[in-house]
């Protein structure tokens, strides 16, 4: 969208008191072939956008429109790994998962880890039980694991570790082992929980164990696998161990294997198959992790994931089974009133810090899985459009609908300009072509985020969140959902789907 076309929707919509009439404009049902009942939540720009939270949200207004049929409910993870930290408030208690589907507080839920994500066994247990006591003794709903999901293993995050002595490129990692597990799928050497199960895993593994302590011995002079230190979840929060050695490593997975045969399949396909196609009135919801913002070809390196975060390659978790544009109703996660990033990517900032610090530490702007202080930006029009149509995304989430002021005034960037030719530019995904850019921006009122926590209905919002709201659909995407707070009930919908 070019800069003469969203400022001129910036003055339309300041002309109005208020404006409610463009927020869900999309026609729900402009595809071909819709599977009802299914929705789709990735993010907008970088992460930590409060996709948690959404997709609790969304899987409890689901449920509530279904108890008169089956009363159930399935969501998937269909990407990420460890690294991943999605946070949400359920009925006060707070529950924070990383490659657990969210969906496991519900009840009626069943959470399905498809095969795109990277599954670490002992940080999965270990986040089993800390949910189990979060919840009250139990997990309230079921979980089922594809057992062709790859794993990623201490193995592969010492790997990680040596890399980074060696090269500068995944520094500003997780230390969880993420960018090795998924590379082993391209190297033709994965593992997974399928043979983690099988009756000769210790062979499987004792290969695997071998085949890695030769190339790290490679890269770390006088240090071996057994040596090195990795990152670990324990109850506390993470904690670093040596992987140890062979044997050490081998009855670590051995501990895992009776809880993951516990929960793992072999049908994982014909169960997909099913739900998807045969029960359309089973709500089905997919939750992603990570962003088009830190896809490996659209992200600004060196800070990208190795997974694919995109809504694009759901269809690549579920075997060709459910395919974005099936979703009735496809989304993503944006914070309303600016957005977060945590690594060595530096973006064009708002100089004025309208929407800065006082946001850091209100809203607790530190890494779910790091632990690192998150930079805050303003929303920008450019990066948001170039992202969308990476992901494949129609409709947005506004969460932080309460991260606003009255005596703070909301920066928006409509677009870059060069800052030698001072010409519009359009956002290319590269750190050394983002530094030629200088944002142009414009200005909202703020409102009183603590005001709006109770209310339930857009109509209710105040003229300036309307406006602003107002705003962002027409040079973004309909809105389908805003947040007014972490909780399950803190929520305000947007599109029929969600009513």
């Amino acid at each position: 969208m070019q800069a003469k076309h969203v400022l001129q929707i910036f003055k339309d919509v300041k002309k109005s008191s208020s404006s409610l009439s463009d927020l869900n404009s999309q026609k729900i049902n402009n595809k071909k072939t819709v599977r009802p009942n299914s929705i789709s939540v990735t993010d907008v720009f970088f992460g930590d956008s409060g996709k948690g939270s959404v997709i609790a949200k969304v899987n409890s207004i689901l449920l509530n429109k279904t108890k008169n049929t089956k009363g159930v409910l399935y969501s998937l993870r269909f990407n990420g790994g460890a690294n991943a930290g999605h946070e949400t408030l359920f009925n006060g208690r707070k529950v924070v998962t990383h490659q657990l589907p969210v969906a496991l507080v519900e009840p009626s839920a069943t959470g399905m880890i498809t095969r795109g994500v990277l599954l670490h066994p002992e940080d999965l247990l270990t986040e089993i039980n800390i949910l189990k006591k979060t919840m009250g003794g139990k997990i309230p709903g079921k979980l089922i694991i594809d057992d062709r999901t790859i794993l990623g293993l201490d193995t592969h995050r010492a790997f990680e570790f040596a890399l980074n002595q060696q090269t500068t490129g995944g520094r500003g990692s997780t230390g969880r082992g993420i960018a090795p597990g998924y590379a082993s799928l391209y190297l033709r050497i994965p593992v997974t929980v399928k043979e983690l199960l099988d009756k000769n895993w210790r062979t499987i593994f004792s290969q695997h164990y071998r085949l890695y302590e030769k190339m790290i011995s490679g890269l770390l002079e006088g240090i071996t696998l057994g040596d090195v230190e990795v990152a670990i979840l324990q109850e506390a929060g993470l904690v670093k161990h040596k992987v140890g050695s062979e044997q050490l490593f081998l009855d670590r997975l051995e501990e895992t294997r009776s809880a993951l045969k516990e929960y793992s399949t072999d049908s994982m396909y014909e169960l997909l198959k099913d739900v998807w196609i045969n029960h359309p009135e089973i709500p089905t919801t997919i939750e992603g992790a990570q962003a088009a913002g830190i896809d490996p070809y659209h992200g600004v390196f060196p800070d990208v994931t190795a997974s694919r975060p995109l809504t694009r390659a759901i269809r690549d978790a579920t075997y060709n089974i459910i395919c974005h544009e099936e979703i009735a109703l496809t989304s993503a996660a944006m914070k309303t009133t600016y957005f977060s990033s945590v690594g060595k990517r530096v973006l064009p900032m708002d100089k004025n810090g309208e929407s800065m610090s006082w946001i850091q530490k209100d809203f607790d702007e530190v890494g779910r899985s790091t632990g690192r202080l998150r930079d805050i930006y303003p929303i920008s029009i450019p990066l948001a459009n170039y992202f969308k149509k990476a992901d494949g995304y129609e409709y947005l989430m506004a969460t932080h609908l309460d991260a606003a002021r009255k005596d703070k005034k909301i920066a928006v960037v409509t677009h870059y300009v060069d800052k030698k030719t001072g010409k519009e530019t359009e956002f290319k995904p590269y750190q050394d072509f983002v530094d030629r850019l200088e944002p142009k921006m414009v200005f909202f009122k703020g409102w009183d985020g603590n005001e709006i926590k109770n209310i339930r209905n857009a109509k209710d919002l105040p003229s300036e969140a309307q406006i602003f709201l107002s705003f962002l659909a027409k040079t973004i995407g309909p809105i389908a959902l805003g947040t007014t707070g972490p909780d399950i009930d803190e929520f305000l919908s947007l599109n029929p789907i969600l009513k």
